[in-house]
């Protein structure tokens, strides 16, 4: 990676929204706290602590460095939550120019209709929501996410061994 490209990264991932773009399972703060102590990293974190994003942002990057937190955090747990096949065919809508289908998301479980939305309800627990905006009071997919070109633009073509189909 360059030193130019790494600058990049850092700077999308410190202004990042949501936190590490939505790539954990867990939806509020000490949930993803715990699931980064999960993986090994910010161990020193005591239970319970609250530190602001900002913070556990700086605290990753000392740790880890934003190669590695790519590698080991984002890279890991798209791969872990979204399969191979839809991850191609994201990146064949991306390179086209549109949106997946609504129904290719529904079909494979990547989305769910809500029809009672609570507002306490901040993010969606969809897997299809860290690549894609959707609008649920009209149940239509509206945009891609900022992660999503992030991912197929910098993030996918640096990693090792990704071959292209």
């Amino acid at each position: 990676m360059t030193k130019e490209q790494r600058e990049k990264l850092i700077r999308y991932f410190i202004n990042s929204n949501p936190f590490l773009w939505g790539v954990l399972k867990a939806t509020n703060k000490k949930e993803r706290l715990k699931e980064i102590k999960e993986l090994g990293f910010l161990t020193g974190y005591s239970e319970g602590s609250n530190p602001i994003y900002g913070k556990v942002n700086q605290d990753l990057l000392v740790e880890l460095g934003i190669e590695a937190i790519l590698e080991n955090i984002v890279v890991k747990k798209v791969n872990d939550r979204i399969a191979p096949e839809h991850l191609s065919a994201f990146r064949r809508c991306w390179e086209s120019g549109r949106t997946p289908d609504k129904e290719y998301l529904k079909k494979n479980k990547l989305y769910r209709v809500q029809h009672i939305v609570f507002k306490e309800e901040k993010e969606s627990k969809d897997l299809a929501s860290i690549f894609l905006q959707i609008d649920r009071q009209h149940d239509f997919v509206e945009r891609w996410t900022v992660f999503a070109g992030l991912w197929f633009e910098e993030i996918e073509p640096n990693i090792k061994g990704t071959e292209d189909d």
